[in-house]
């Protein structure tokens, strides 16, 4: 979805809450207007959740950010479900900072498939839970706002929801080994 489009009727209303493809669930918390290069823009001011940081997204539909709706239960299953999938070992690793260099890249597309994979390639690479702090860190990147996303969906707390994350990608690991 883009900001044009959250930002044409309800999605720009203050307290609405929306998912950013990199921060994960954020609250509108104002719309202005400011003036950027001479030209006056809309723009929205944006809350994430979980967090102290704001951010502000032009809501012109000139850029296109991402912002779409909340996941639905529906989609929150498909998700689960393509994490769970066994995982296969790795043909052959990559050293460890391509690796690391490459699912950081994949992380900031902000496709939720990519997300998942992300996490998918760090439990399998790591046989459950990584050693390295890089590949550690990584991982709550990864889980983290869609954690924060399932739990506003389900109303569960965030823990639980990151914790069904993390444990449906390690079944899957020894499901694979299986």
């Amino acid at each position: 979805m883009s900001v044009a489009t959250a930002s044409d009727s309800t999605a720009s209303k203050v307290g609405k809450v929306l998912t950013h493809p990199v921060h994960g669930p954020v609250r509108i918390v104002s719309t202005l207007t400011r003036t950027v290069r001479g030209e006056q823009r809309e723009y929205v001011d944006l809350e994430v959740i979980g967090d102290e940081m704001q951010i502000s997204v032009p809501a012109d539909g000139k850029d296109v950010v991402g912002l779409r709706p909340v996941l639905g239960t529906k989609e929150i299953d498909e998700l689960i479900a393509q994490l769970g999938e066994p995982i296969e070992p790795p043909a052959k690793k990559a050293s460890w900072a391509h690796r690391i260099k490459s699912l950081q890249m994949q992380l900031q597309s902000g496709r939720l498939t990519d997300r998942i994979e992300v996490i998918r390639s760090i439990v399998r690479d790591s046989g459950g839970t990584p050693s390295s702090l890089a590949e550690r860190n990584l991982l709550k990147q990864a889980i983290d706002p869609l954690a924060s996303e399932i739990a506003i969906a389900r109303s569960v707390p965030r823990e639980q929801a990151a914790e069904l994350l993390q444990s449906t990608a390690e079944n899957a690991l020894v499901d694979a080994a299986a």
